[in-house]
């Protein structure tokens, strides 16, 4: 009976293996990792770790300057009199599941001679992070431009601003069954080490779950009175820091794949709306990607394959041609 068992079990193993290396070479579906040892967590800002070289984020090679700026693996440091580019940002900015030379602030590295670029970003960084990145690791004589990319979901774990500026807002207690299972630790560590190595499971989630739709809801629903306090405040010290950089920072909107879709390209999102309500009313400026995405012909190609908001290689790239016009 034993014997039987291990057979069984060595046939159920040897098919998770095939199917894993059919999916490996039949679709184009990046495992979705991340390497510890990519942020430093122990300093305010959370920021990467300087001369990084031995990482992985969704399967690409993460290469970090003496700043703990991503840089491509084969850098060279530009001339010093440029007029230097910063891009601030989380995952979708840093460029999870593409290389740094292929990511949107890469692309303009190479096509932007005259400028210095510095990719700034952090995976998992929000508007308050960002905002701490832009006082304590920019430091430029010859700035140009400050680019913070502002995702939907940056209203989640606001609490370090919280604590420090709101002590009239107390913390909402009523989080749903599905954020509680999302904030487990034992869940997100399976979940984590199974999604990095198995393309299988990405695929499965793709296909058997709308994680689209998922990711997107969980991102709306952060918009609550609480938070959307907390960005009030948040945004002023953006606004007074842009003062003091002379109006040379701009926020980028880019949606969720859940946006674009042909049902919802005509909608208008009440969160995106809110969030360039409270930008343009301080004299800020944005650049949003919603319509300039629903209007490209190969939209569907924006993506990472089965991946609710990282943009592919060609989404970097359309993301890139958009911002050059907006530079020169």
């Amino acid at each position: 009976m034993k014997k039987v068992l291990f057979i069984n079990f060595l046939v159920f193993i040897t098919i998770l293996f095939l199917i894993e290396f059919f999916i490996r070479v039949s679709f184009d579906i990046t495992p979705q990792g991340i390497s510890k040892g990519i942020r430093d967590e122990s300093k305010n800002p959370i920021f990467n770790f300087p001369n990084i070289s031995s990482k992985k984020v969704f399967g690409k090679k993460v290469y970090t300057d003496e700043n703990g700026f991503r840089v491509s693996d084969n850098f060279i440091k530009k001339d010093d009199t440029l007029e230097e580019i910063f891009f601030v940002g989380g995952s979708v900015t840093f460029g999870s599941g593409v290389t740094q030379s292929n990511t949107f602030s890469g692309i303009l590295e190479k096509e932007l001679s005259k400028h210095k670029i510095f990719n700034a970003s952090v995976i998992g960084s929000n508007i308050e992070n960002n905002l701490q990145i832009v006082n304590k690791k920019i430091n430029s004589k010859n700035l140009k431009n400050i680019f913070v990319n502002f995702a939907l979901d940056d209203l989640d774990n606001l609490n370090n601003f919280k604590k420090n500026n709101i002590k009239d807002i107390k913390k909402d207690n009523n989080s749903s069954f599905i954020e509680r299972m999302r904030n487990n630790r034992v869940l997100i560590y399976i979940n984590n080490f199974i999604r990095s190595k198995s393309v299988t499971y990405v695929f499965m989630k793709g296909i058997f779950l709308n994680s689209n739709e998922r990711y997107y809801q969980y991102a709306i629903n952060t918009f609550n009175e609480n938070n959307i306090n907390t960005l009030n405040l948040i945004m002023k010290k953006y606004s007074e820091k842009n003062k003091k950089l002379k109006n040379k920072m701009i926020f980028l909107m880019i949606p969720y794949s859940f946006q674009i879709s042909d049902k919802n390209c005509n909608e208008n999102d009440f969160a995106e709306t809110i969030i360039e309500n409270k930008i343009i009313n301080l004299d800020l400026r944005i650049i949003k990607f919603k319509d300039k995405f629903c209007n490209d012909d190969n939209k569907s190609q924006i993506f990472l394959k089965y991946d609710p908001g990282h943009l592919s290689e060609y989404g970097h790239t359309l993301v890139a041609k958009i911002l050059k016009n907006e530079i020169m």
